[in-house]
């Protein structure tokens, strides 16, 4: 530096101190988090109302379904109790009523005479009961009404229901037969069995309606073939049947019921309230009636 040239004054420094509170706050993300969740729960929301509505919709078909069911249901109950729409001739002959779908053959009063005469030989018979016999004539409209149970049966008495339907199946009343679609043994006098299942309405009004639907099956039956005077299957093929296979009973059951009420009340001389009320040693007693054959 030159001497006597006078000094430059030194340049001024600014200097400016920043305070914390000077700078601007940074916006944090919770607007975004906000509308993530709005969304989310929009979302949920959405979800639930297509669950509400498909669960609605399937509940809808659900309970429409079940009305219908319900509905068939009780038509087809009414029409078991009230089968008579279906028949468009009827005659009314001393305590029977006879339905047909066709003109009804003079012989049935014959018919009904025979059916008479048999139930008076039970113990139990009671004019009080009034059998209305329905001759269907038909193998599928006999199926429908007997609730395509033993369909292929020759007849069916409504015991079960509350009142005296007996139904026929396809029938010739002037030969006085019924049939049934079956290889063997597919016809039956049609008197004997119109009086079979006019026994189980008796049955149901001498011992209760609760009574008829609990007692074995065996005494029912089987005292229902013997007011009718027989079984489908004839005596020398029940027996052989029975004695070459004790143990399985199909193809001569009834038979076998027939024979076993037969031997108590003809052999023990049991009364049909005996029969019916007292408790019985069933294999004890099948293997004395099959020995006395």
């Amino acid at each position: 530096m030159e001497e006597g040239r006078p000094r430059s004054a030194a340049p001024t420094v600014w200097r400016r101190t920043v305070s914390l509170r000077d700078v601007p706050e940074a916006k944090p993300v919770e607007g975004l988090v906000r509308n993530t969740a709005m969304n989310n729960a929009l979302s949920s929301a959405w979800d639930a109302y297509r669950r509400y509505r498909a669960a609605k919709a399937k509940s809808k078909l659900y309970r429409t379904a079940r009305y219908l069911f319900l509905g068939f249901a009780a038509a087809y109950v009414f029409l078991l109790c009230y089968p008579q729409v279906l028949f468009a001739h009827q005659i009314t002959y001393k305590n029977f009523t006879v339905y047909s779908r066709e003109p009804l053959d003079q012989n049935v009063y014959a018919l009904l005479d025979k059916v008479e005469a048999t139930l008076a030989k039970s113990e139990i018979n009671d004019n009080a009961v009034r059998p209305k016999i329905f001759l269907t004539n038909s193998q599928q409209l006999y199926s429908a009404l007997s609730l395509y149970i033993g369909a292929n049966s020759f007849g069916k008495g409504m015991a079960a229901l509350a009142n005296n339907n007996v139904f026929i199946n396809t029938a010739d009343v002037s030969k006085d037969l019924v049939f049934r679609k079956a290889p063997e043994f597919s016809s039956r006098s049609l008197s004997s069995v119109v009086s079979h299942e006019v026994t189980h309405l008796l049955v149901r009004q001498k011992f209760g309606y609760v009574k008829n639907l609990t007692m074995p099956a065996w005494k029912k039956e089987g005292y229902a073939e013997y007011v009718a005077g027989g079984s489908t299957v004839d005596f020398a093929t029940g027996v052989q049947r029975w004695k070459a296979n004790p143990n399985n009973d199909t193809g001569y059951q009834y038979f076998k019921y027939y024979m076993l009420v037969k031997y108590l009340l003809d052999t023990e001389k049991l009364s049909v309230e005996d029969l019916f009320n007292r408790d019985f040693d069933r294999p004890a007693l099948e293997a004395k009636v099959l020995g006395s054959l």
